[in-house]
């Protein structure tokens, strides 16, 4: 849309949205200390579930509005609505996570069973979201109108009235206490906040695993259309890909929950690393220009991944609630907020190791050609060896299990019970 519709050129482009990225990124790392440090009329993290959506429907649209202005004055609204979009959806994924942990209080099934839905309404989303937009944006256009910018207006609309119901509905879950500031995370200094989170090294090695994680996600996803194009050479065929690891995505998040909750978060993260690892590593040495074995190992990958993404921010939960169990220090919502810097994190180095792999296959952006064969090992091999990595960090490194996760939440919920009591 930047290219063709605004005519910002390529280079401007990458400039764009190099610096949006960085600055996402630090209000990623600064939104969860925000939410653990201030309390609004409307609660901690409810007033982020109105606030958070409202800052995204705007970038959203700001990102797709095409004004009569010069081509400087567009980058630059693009640039202010990418980092609109990225900021709200860092406030408001920390405030969804801070209602999942109030509303379920110290019960870790009850929180697997919350992030299981977040992760089921999000596939369906993504299901819907492919189905749909692309056929809606070209009838738009049908009537000479810019289809990108209405169906941005509208999915926006649709988005914040959705996150408008989400923010009435907890309403007795998260209210203005006036004695925030004197208590919980509220109380522990910034510097402290980062000190707690670089001296838990639990949290750390759950944070490199995501990183890997959605790094190698992103990876496949950003070269699936160089597969279809310069090996498979049938592009039309990403749509088929692209539905079908939706579906099985989402059929794994029908099912995930209730399997972590009898086998534990390490073991789901294992599990999950274990069958990626597999499934790329086959894609590496069988798949070749077949893309039918192709789009069902990608599928099995996702399927397996859905394991741990059920987990969603339960894992940083789990460290944050080891961190106040021996150190008396709440720093829940700081620590779930790395769970966005993560992704981040990952994000950006998705962009070095797809550069990497196109070098690699001898991709010409000039003339268009690539050497298949090596560019088909090499779209396996780079997230099979990410996922291996991961899951060996959780096999052999993280320590958490699920019964000292248990032990840790009720400790912690029946000491803030006794606190509060005393002090009324």
């Amino acid at each position: 849309y930047m290219t063709e519709r605004l005519l910002i050129t390529t280079a401007a482009m990458g400039a764009i949205l190099l610096v949006a990225r960085i600055i996402d990124l630090i209000i990623g790392f600064l939104s969860g200390m925000i939410v653990q440090k201030t309390s609004f009329k409307f609660g901690q993290y409810r007033s982020w579930l109105l606030f958070g959506p409202i800052s995204v429907a705007i970038g959203v649209i700001m990102c797709f509005l095409n004004p009569n202005l010069s081509i400087q004055m567009k980058g630059i609204v693009v640039l202010i609505g990418y980092i609109l979009y990225g900021g709200g959806m860092s406030f408001g994924q920390i405030a969804q996570n801070g209602m999942m942990s109030k509303i379920a209080g110290p019960n870790l099934d009850m929180r697997l069973t919350i992030s299981g839905k977040i992760v089921q309404g999000q596939t369906v989303a993504q299901i819907a979201t492919a189905l749909t937009i692309m056929p809606l944006i070209l009838w738009v256009e049908g009537f000479g109108i810019d289809g990108y910018t209405l169906v941005a207006i509208l999915f926006s609309v649709i988005s914040l009235a959705a996150q408008t119901t989400l923010f009435r509905g907890t309403k007795e879950y998260d209210q203005y206490d006036p004695d925030f500031k004197s208590k919980g995370g509220a109380s522990v200094s910034v510097g402290a906040m980062i000190g707690d989170i670089l001296k838990n090294g639990q949290i750390l090695l759950v944070m490199l695993g995501d990183t890997l994680r959605f790094a190698a996600m992103m990876t496949i996803m950003s070269l699936a259309m160089y597969y279809f194009t310069f090996v498979a050479k049938n592009p039309l065929l990403i749509s088929v890909a692209m539905l079908s690891q939706s579906i099985a995505g989402f059929t794994g998040a029908l099912f995930a929950p209730s399997i972590v909750k009898k086998i534990g978060k390490k073991k789901a993260a294992v599990i999950s690393g274990a069958i990626a690892t597999s499934s790329y590593t086959a894609l590496a040495l069988f798949a070749g220009s077949n893309p039918i074995l192709y789009i069902v190992l990608n599928s099995i990958a996702f399927l397996g991944m859905s394991l741990v993404n059920s987990c969603g921010v339960n894992l940083y939960l789990d460290c944050a609630e080891y961190q106040l169990y021996k150190t008396g220090k709440d720093n829940k919502t700081f620590s779930m907020s790395m769970f966005g810097v993560a992704i981040k994190v990952g994000f950006a180095v998705t962009s070095i190791l797809v550069s990497w792999v196109l070098q690699t296959a001898g991709y010409d952006a000039a003339t268009g050609m690539a050497e298949p064969a090596r560019l088909a090992k090499l779209i396996g091999a780079v997230p099979a060896t990410l996922y291996l990595v991961y899951m060996l960090i959780y096999l052999f490194f993280y320590k958490i299990t699920e019964d000292k996760s248990r032990e840790y939440a009720a400790h912690n919920y029946q000491k803030a019970a006794a606190a509060q009591k005393a002090n009324n």
